[in-house]
């Protein structure tokens, strides 16, 4: 069973981004496609290709700013490179725990062959300390009208990857709830939740999701997009 993860990375701490590639790299229990999905010129691209030869390097033919939109820009531009059956999305400063993938892989097969597991995941500080385990509930369409409860880090398999993809950028940070609200439209409920916690989501004050709160502006900007998704929905 071979994954694909693309690793967005846009000048990332190295010592962040080296604990980010080796923990997808050291999964156990099924092949691993490393991506890393970056801009051209990005300060990482020597240091990667130097110290871990054997992941692909994918670059933007030209600057994009860190922005949501950016980072669906560097997805989209990485996945004609996917050769997997599952793929799954990677930040370059989160941490996967070794058997991420295979449990993901393992929860869609032995139920009912869903096509999209979402796990629980632990908030992490800085350096890597437990703030809290963030937990989530099965899969529920009318729940997922009112809030995003599926993770950007998702396993799909590669079949919905070449039905429903790529993103549509111009929803900005909305992008992958989307997604998820496209797939179940189309597919009915193809989701499985596992409840294991399976990766580390390092909240760092640069984390856009932290820069966001803090501009009203972006704030009123990021409603605007909230509403215009959902209203493709409703």
């Amino acid at each position: 069973m071979k994954v694909s993860v693309i690793m967005n990375t846009v000048g990332e701490r190295q010592d962040y981004l080296s604990l980010a590639i080796e923990s997808y790299l050291d999964q156990k229990g099924c092949e691993v496609e490393l991506i890393i999905s970056t801009i051209t010129g990005d300060v990482n691209i020597n240091f990667i290709k130097e110290k871990y030869p054997q992941v692909k390097i994918i670059t933007m033919d030209k600057l994009c700013e860190k922005s949501p939109k950016g980072s669906f820009l560097q997805l989209n531009n990485a996945f004609p490179h996917i050769t997997g059956d599952w793929f799954t999305f990677a930040s370059s400063n989160d941490i996967a725990i070794q058997t991420k993938l295979i449990q993901e892989v393992e929860m869609c097969l032995n139920n009912g062959k869903k096509e999209v597991c979402y796990s629980s995941f632990h908030l992490i500080d800085e350096i890597g300390n437990l703030i809290r385990t963030q937990l989530f509930f099965p899969y529920n369409y009318d729940k997922h009208l009112i809030g995003n409860f599926v993770s950007d880090c998702a396993l799909i398999s590669k079949r919905l990857v070449d039905e429903y993809l790529p993103f549509k950028v111009d929803l900005n940070n909305y992008a992958y709830w989307d997604l998820w609200l496209r797939i179940y439209e189309g597919e009915g409920n193809v989701f499985i939740y596992n409840k294991t916690p399976t990766w580390g989501y390092r909240q760092i004050e640069t984390s856009m999701h932290i820069d966001r709160q803090k501009s009203e502006l972006k704030l009123a900007e990021a409603k605007r997009d909230k509403e215009i998704m959902l209203n493709l929905h409703r």
